[in-house]
């Protein structure tokens, strides 16, 4: 049973794992200081990867685990894009049973519920927040128009994310936050 599987512990496919899970990691955040650090690290570690890749071809290797450690790199800029969305969604999962009650009653009206990310540099900042459309249709064009003129805001919205049903994490543009909403830190 162990000889299917180590046939991928060769170098090309370990590194190929870490520059996966490196791409995500950094894909996570928003930080403006871990998108500077993920250049150099990403490049390092992908490099080492190719590297090892053809190291590994070179040397007549499974074509299998070449395969995967190919798979594996060209897999990375979907994590790296991917990763923030997944880390809102379970960062709301693990604080919405604490806090049920305000979720009900905020999913009644149309409002900001509550400041959820923020993160920028040297005065150009960007917010998020957790909001409730009780239409549950946020994702669309027009609606996101309507609802921020129906809670009576001027920043539009750069990206909106459903974490529930009627209750969305949106984002507005940089240096254009909610009035009278506290941004989170």
């Amino acid at each position: 049973m162990l000889g299917r599987w180590d046939r991928f512990a060769n170098p090309a496919v370990c590194l190929a794992i870490v520059v996966l899970l490196a791409g995500g990691y950094f894909g996570s955040s928003r930080d403006f200081g871990s998108f500077l650090l993920s250049i150099p690290i990403m490049a390092i570690l992908f490099l080492g990867a190719i590297i090892a890749v053809v190291w590994v071809e070179s040397r007549k290797a499974e074509r299998a685990s070449v395969l995967m450690a190919c798979a594996l790199i060209c897999l990375t800029p979907l994590a790296y894009l991917s990763s923030y969305g997944l880390v809102q969604q379970i960062r709301f999962l693990l604080w919405a049973p604490a806090q049920y009650r305000q979720l009900v009653e905020a999913s009644e009206k149309n409002e900001v519920v509550m400041g959820w990310d923020s993160w920028g540099m040297a005065g150009q900042d960007t917010f998020s927040y957790l909001v409730a459309d009780t239409e549950d249709r946020l994702g669309s064009e027009a609606r996101a128009a309507q609802w921020t003129k129906q809670i009576g805001q001027s920043c539009g919205l750069w990206e909106q994310q459903r974490v529930w049903p009627r209750l969305y994490i949106v984002t507005t543009y940089t240096n254009c936050p909610y009035d009278g909403v506290e941004p989170a830190n």
